[in-house]
């Protein structure tokens, strides 16, 4: 490849002088040369090209070349291009004037071709090494720049990583209709959450678990859909959604499951903690009819689960969370089965085999009514108007 041509712009108002310098500078090949006989267009062709060097006549008419040279170190873009003046008659003052405005170098036209094509190869080469250097610094300092914010972003990362961790509020995280947390939530609590030292806990706060997962489904949601619209359904989940922030603690996560199905994830509670916390998930729901957008209001209830997390038995054996929502689902299913707008808590049993029976999943919603006394004890907690 070629290297990059030398750029000249050769400025003077008389073409027989034009041509004459064109045909010195062409001893020199690596010169490019362009030539403007007006002095007006001047800034504009410099802009246009760019030049490393330019040759200014110095007595031009109307506008003499002391103006054009002005004009050149007031535009930001020209004002560090190498200016030779090219004058007829070598006057101390007139120099002086030159350089203060700018100029770079002062030749008596015309010079030897020799002396002419030294002089502006050398100003070529040195604006076209400046403006390396400066091409070569601007580099360096937009890598470091890149790095800076390549630096800044993984740090930006990870503080948004250490927030979520903190506050579990990212977008993604969150249900787009109830506003609720989702799904993912969850999971990633699940994935994060420290493992819970259950007799240490136990020693400092009396609790059987950290945590109580109550799972609740809308009753008979369906019939809402194919009566109302899928909007009134969208209103109510909307609903739910803001009564349990209300009745809730800050504290408890609440969590739109999937479809009409909610998790709500308490902390810190004991046993008759727990139940109060699900007593007060009914209530939220079912204890007064929705008022909904075009008029419309529904009594609507839920069927409910819940268990403590870890869930443990008495020979100090637990069960992981996971196993604990299957317990909480086993016992919303039982609700629904023995009449809806019910819940039913299951705390661990005196017989600590049940442990193996969840954990391979051969236990079901039947099977928690036969265990109770054994296995499990259940708690039975009435919905709002629920006969007890």
């Amino acid at each position: 490849m070629s290297a990059e041509k030398l750029r000249v712009l050769v400025i003077d108002d008389q073409p027989i002088i034009l041509e004459a310098v064109r045909g010195i500078l062409r001893l020199a090949p690596e010169l490019e040369v362009t030539t403007v006989d007006d002095a007006d267009s001047a800034i504009v062709t410099a802009l246009e090209i760019r030049p490393h060097v330019v040759l200014l006549d110095l007595n031009m008419e109307p506008v003499d070349g002391l103006e054009v040279l002005q004009r050149l170190r007031a535009d930001p873009e020209l004002t560090d291009v190498s200016v030779v003046m090219l004058s007829g008659a070598e006057e101390p003052e007139t120099k002086v004037e030159a350089f203060r405005r700018g100029a770079n170098d002062y030749v008596v036209k015309l010079p030897s071709p020799l002396e002419l094509v030294a002089r502006v190869r050398y100003h070529a080469k040195a604006a076209a090494a400046t403006a390396a250097r400066e091409a070569a610094f601007q580099a360096l300092m937009e890598s470091r720049a890149a790095l800076e914010e390549t630096n800044r972003q993984m740090e930006e990362q990870k503080r948004q990583l250490e927030l979520m961790n903190r506050e579990l509020t990212e977008a993604s995280l969150t249900d787009a209709l109830t506003g609720l947390r989702n799904r993912r939530w969850l999971r990633y609590f699940l994935e994060q959450a420290p493992v819970t030292d259950v007799a240490a806990e136990e020693r400092r706060n009396h609790t059987p678990g950290m945590f109580t997962f109550a799972l609740f489904d809308l009753d008979h949601f369906k019939q809402i859909n194919d009566r109302h619209g899928h909007e009134t359904g969208d209103a109510v989940l909307v609903e739910v959604a803001r009564r349990l922030r209300r009745d809730l603690r800050h504290s408890d996560g609440i969590l739109r499951w999937g479809g009409e199905e909610f998790l709500v994830v308490g902390h810190g509670y004991d046993r008759e903690g727990a139940v109060d916390f699900a007593r007060r998930i009914l209530q939220a729901v079912g204890g007064e009819p929705m008022k909904l957008p075009g008029g419309v209001s529904l009594k609507v209830t839920c069927s409910l689960g819940f268990a403590p997390a870890p869930w443990h038995a008495a020979d100090g054996m637990r069960l992981g969370r996971e196993q604990v929502l299957h317990l909480a689902d086993f016992a919303l299913y039982l609700g629904k089965l023995e009449g809806r707008n019910r819940g039913y808590g299951v705390f661990p049993g005196p017989d600590p085999a049940i442990v193996e029976r969840i954990s391979d999943l051969s236990l079901d919603a039947l099977g928690l009514r036969r265990e109770h006394g054994r296995g499990v004890e259940l708690v039975a907690i009435p919905g709002p108007e629920s006969a007890p």
